[in-house]
């Protein structure tokens, strides 16, 4: 059996429970796609190549790519001309109040999620590296950065894969594509009189792994709603506990860098833990912020 080994303060929420909401379902077909290629600014007309498979609708327009996921609504949209592109000769210098508000002038201007809704989370800098053959001149330039929204629902933040919105900048500002996973707010499910502890939390957790012969260590509890990845097809926006780290093999050779997920309400809408989504870095980027699951 698993052991747990708490290496954080748990600390409960404060104040008054919030509520368990419904998710609308997305509309996700030939129209819904079209619309949004149109606000965009494409044409979206018969000229563009629109395909579709059980996961996503890609419409295709030129260098410009739209793909929304059929289970959430999530959003991804791709200048391929410009996105991540290096002219090997550009820097790109901003600080991360310029950029958040770069991001947020975007979620505005193509109506991504309501002001109210976002405040900044992180940025992130993509950065290459040059050398001569002898390694003695390198060099290091910064050619984009991704600036992530992080949502908030009554004043509560959005943990998960979902509940972001991540713009993309090339080193001119100019906006080379963006990330949405923000799913609709539909009417209250179901609201609650007590939050469960952070405790009973970690308990869920240990039954979790009840039958791994391995030492939990607890580094991390966040406390916020819960959001789920692109592919899947969530019916409640819950507050949940994040409870973040490692699994250590009996002999202690073995860590891995575990996540789970438990509901925090009393009266909770049923299980989480979904496995997160990872996705593979594709060049090195610096945050200048971290905290959120990803």
């Amino acid at each position: 059996m698993a052991d747990i080994k708490i290496e954080t303060i748990l600390t409960a929420p404060r104040g008054k429970p919030v509520p368990i909401y419904r998710l609308a379902a997305p509309s996700v077909n030939e129209k819904a796609i079209r619309e949004l290629a149109k606000r965009l600014g494409l044409q979206a007309d018969r000229k563009g190549a629109l395909t579709s498979d059980a996961d996503k609708f890609i419409y295709s327009e030129g260098h410009f790519e739209l793909t929304m996921h059929r289970a959430s609504g999530a959003i991804r949209f791709i200048d391929r001309a410009s996105w991540q592109v290096d002219d090997r000769k550009s820097d790109l210098n901003i600080e991360d109040a310029a950029a958040s508000r770069l991001a947020q002038a975007i979620a505005r201007k193509y109506k991504l999620a309501p002001g109210a809704e976002t405040t900044f989370f992180k940025a992130a800098r993509l950065h290459v590296g040059e050398a001569t053959a002898a390694g003695n001149e390198a060099s290091d330039r910064v050619i984009d950065v991704a600036v992530a929204l992080q949502r908030v629902v009554n004043k509560t933040p959005v943990d998960g894969p979902g509940g972001t919105i991540i713009v993309y900048f090339n080193a001119e500002r100019h906006m080379t594509g963006f990330q949405q996973i923000w799913r609709k707010l539909g009417a209250v499910h179901k609201r609650s009189a007590s939050y469960r502890s952070p405790e009973s939390a970690v308990e869920d957790m240990a039954a979790h792994f009840a039958k791994k012969r391995a030492v939990i260590e607890v580094q991390e509890v966040r406390f916020g709603y819960f959001e789920e990845g692109p592919r899947s097809m969530q019916r409640y926006l819950q507050p949940a506990y994040v409870i973040i780290g490692m699994v250590v093999s009996a002999d202690g050779q073995v860590r891995k860098r575990t996540i789970y997920v438990a509901p925090a309400l009393t009266n909770h809408a049923g299980a989480i833990t979904p496995p997160l989504e990872s996705q593979r870095p594709q060049r090195r980027r610096t945050e200048t912020k971290t905290g959120k699951t990803r």
